[in-house]
């Protein structure tokens, strides 16, 4: 049976983080691997689950940052002590996902069924019960990298598709030791898009139907923070331009992303309130992104 080890990074989310512990630990067929990386929090965290989980165990790790490097840094320390294992996939979350019972029991069955496949993952849920559409989507536009949504339609079944996000996916070691580690200079946002266009030299993915991860967040298309849409802009310009080079069609595209977002301001009443800060990180992440000028941005922190 292939072993996989599990990397969970966390940030000031303790309770959370012990309900998305305890829903690998609660799996029938539990990865043999578990690494939680702590980004430095400051609520309590490695106290909390310190008291409730055994950490001397051979196969639960616990690995606390210095300083909060962004969850891009703690997934490229996750994945860097995984492949330390002996483990022959490496599956990423981070700490609001809640694997939903039978969900590595499922990815295991289709590894067997698809012993050529590279990148597996499970279906995104919402509290609601809808689908997460962010986080599997199709290419449209292979210049300047833009996707739309897999169609609610193909989650009845197994489906194949192009980008991933870092909630419920596994990748293969050897494709992990192929393409490298995540960009840890990405901080936050846009790191597992970056990451998944490595990935998808190896062919495109395969959602798996009867694997479910429950994503308990709170993020939506409107209500947004100016300092995380500050990663969103700079990052997603600073990954076009490493895959598609920087030429007048993928600078013209960073242009009308600066303006999509600067327009957007005015058509929602919660980012009209923001929207002074919202332009400042807007603008510099435009620009910094053009520089190619990343890592840990001191004015743009939670």
């Amino acid at each position: 049976m292939s072993k996989i080890a599990c990397v969970i990074v966390t940030y000031n989310r303790k309770r959370l983080l012990i309900e998305a512990l305890s829903s690998v630990l609660a799996q029938a067929e539990k990865p043999e691997y578990i690494i939680i990386v702590d980004n430095a929090s400051t609520d309590g965290t490695s106290q909390l689950i310190h008291s409730k989980f055994n950490f001397k165990s051979k196969n639960l790790f616990y690995l606390r940052s210095t300083q909060n490097l962004g969850g891009s840094a703690g997934f490229a320390q996750g994945i860097q002590l995984a492949l330390k294992t002996d483990c022959d996939w490496i599956s990423i979350s981070d700490d609001d996902a809640i694997f939903q019972p039978g969900y590595f029991a499922a990815l295991r069955k289709s590894i067997d069924q698809h012993p050529r496949q590279q990148v597996f993952s499970g279906s995104v849920l919402l509290p609601n019960g809808q689908h997460d559409a962010m986080h599997r989507e199709i290419l449209t536009n292979q210049t300047t990298l833009t996707t739309r949504p897999v169609s609610e339609a193909a989650y009845d079944r197994d489906f194949m598709y192009d980008i991933f996000s870092f909630v419920g996916v596994l990748l293969r070691r050897d494709l992990i030791e192929k393409i490298g580690l995540p960009e840890k200079d990405y901080f936050i946002r846009f790191d597992d898009f970056e990451y998944a266009l490595r990935a998808r030299q190896a062919g495109p993915f395969l959602n798996v139907h009867d694997a479910k991860v429950l994503h308990k967040t709170t993020y939506t298309r409107t209500a947004i923070a100016p300092w995380k849409e500050y990663y969103v802009m700079r990052n997603r310009i600073a990954s076009l331009y490493k895959h598609r080079g920087k030429n007048w069609q993928t600078k013209g595209y960073s242009c009308q992303f600066l303006a999509r977002k600067l327009l957007a301001i005015l058509l929602f009443k919660d980012r009209l309130k923001q929207a002074k800060p919202l332009i400042g990180a807007y603008v510099q992440g435009f620009q910094d992104g053009q520089r190619g000028h990343l890592g840990r941005n001191p004015k743009f922190l939670p």
